[in-house]
């Protein structure tokens, strides 16, 4: 993969790889790193600019060279799941993060996940996470351990959420799905692995827009990844179709579980 890789990381040595993937976001990149940075653990910042247009391009690398994080550059788009795995190829800590370019964390987030990790020896967390919409905040309903079973008839993961170990992942890597995350997850998870949520606190703030914001056309790229990128048989994929939309619809039309979420003003970076 041709990359162009610039930019430094921080002095002290990091436990933690914050992986962004971006794509002509240099407008919400910002704020996004600026929640980085107000977490009180350090982490090195791997920034990869998915063949975002030339403007872009420059100030993506302008606002990565800002905040210390190395900057690689595919020239030609591949989508999200390359550049993860281009992130994930140049970590070298003992745990790697994911953060979506237009998503916030809040002050904490990665003390409290890595210290939930290395206190239960944990390889796969995940955390409860909020979508913000122009008009309202509205968190997100989670389970406190997921397996893949349940995983695909309930997509609760929130990627901007994972954290991983490392030597975890090994050599798998998210495949070009139109769901890459939920595949990749699966993967991991493989027949008895579990994922561990890290705390009940919502530590995430999720732009609402983006892929999933046309629920029938996330639900055809969900149905997509499990019948050709996942190779599950028709009757599989329909079993974990139906909790799916049910969940869907309870999560996104469904009163019940939107419990509005009102972060302090002082948590959420300007």
């Amino acid at each position: 993969m041709d990359l162009i890789t610039c930019g430094s990381t921080r002095a002290q040595a990091p436990l933690i790889t914050t992986i962004i993937p971006c794509f002509n976001s240099a407008d919400t990149l910002r704020r996004t790193l600026q929640s980085v940075h107000i977490q009180s653990t350090p982490t090195q910042i791997v920034i990869v600019d998915d063949g975002s247009e030339p403007g872009q391009a420059r100030q993506i690398l302008r606002l990565g060279q800002k905040a210390g994080a190395k900057v690689l550059r595919i020239p030609d788009r591949q989508g999200p799941a390359a550049a993860r795995n281009a992130g994930i190829e140049n970590s070298d800590t003992k745990y790697v993060a994911f953060l979506d370019s237009d998503d916030v964390w809040l002050p904490g987030k990665l003390a409290i996940q890595v210290s939930e990790m290395e206190r239960k020896e944990l390889d796969f967390t995940y955390l409860p996470y909020a979508n913000v919409s122009r008009d309202r905040v509205s968190r997100m309903p989670v389970r406190d351990a997921i397996r893949r079973k349940e995983l695909l008839g309930n997509t609760v993961i929130g990627c901007s959420t994972v954290m991983l170990r490392r030597d975890f992942i090994g050599d798998r890597r998210f495949a070009d799905a139109p769901c890459e995350d939920l595949a990749f997850w699966a993967e991991l998870l493989g027949g008895d692995g579990q994922a561990h949520l890290a705390t009940d606190e919502v530590m995430v703030l999720r732009h609402a827009g983006g892929r999933s914001r046309n629920k029938f056309k996330a639900a055809f790229r969900y149905w997509r990844t499990l019948r050709r990128s996942m190779r599950l048989s028709l009757a599989e994929t329909t079993r974990h179709f139906i909790p799916y939309a049910v969940h869907a619809m309870l999560k996104h039309w469904g009163p019940p579980n939107r419990r509005p979420v009102l972060p302090e003003s002082d948590k959420i970076p300007a």
